[in-house]
């Protein structure tokens, strides 16, 4: 049985009547994001499927740090346009296995799954300022459309 990631947030933004390209606001959130030289953060486009093996594809914007993802996708959706971001970690491998081989297995795995302060300050840094910045690029959106209808950002 493979491990899962865990998927700890999930926002979205809907926009009516805008039209747009994913790759217009995927330049524009991968250049605002390298405006702050984070180390170790990796945005690259990546290719998922919609639903089961054959299906079609949908191109995402990638933002990583070590087991941290988020999925960032733009698209038009009839005569609107939406953008979506997910926040995944990725599940801790060498800890699943290990976890496996009773009770020794069992404390080894939580050892190898606790983070000290500095990994979780750097966690948190990195996941509060890629959230800010990706809501700054969606108000940049909203600004350089002429978009003045007053929208929430979803939160789920």
């Amino acid at each position: 049985m493979a491990a899962q990631p865990t998927v700890h947030a999930h926002q979205s933004q809907h926009f009516e009547d805008l039209q747009m390209s994913a790759r217009e606001f995927y330049t524009l959130l991968k250049g605002m994001i390298e405006e702050y030289r984070y180390p170790d953060v990796v945005c690259e486009p990546v290719t998922l499927s919609e639903a089961g093996l054959f299906s079609s594809k949908r191109e995402y914007l990638r933002i990583s740090k070590q087991r941290y993802h988020y999925y960032v996708c733009a698209s038009p959706f009839g005569k609107s346009f939406f953008i979506s971001w997910w926040l995944k970690e990725d599940a801790h491998t060498a800890a699943n296995v290990t976890r496996r081989f009773g009770w020794l297995g069992r404390t080894m795995a939580a050892k190898m799954e606790s983070k000290t302060y500095y990994e979780i300050d750097t966690e948190l840094m990195f996941t509060s300022s890629i959230t800010s910045i990706i809501k700054m690029a969606v108000e940049k959106v909203k600004a350089d459309k002429g978009y003045r209808k007053d929208l929430q950002i979803v939160t789920q």
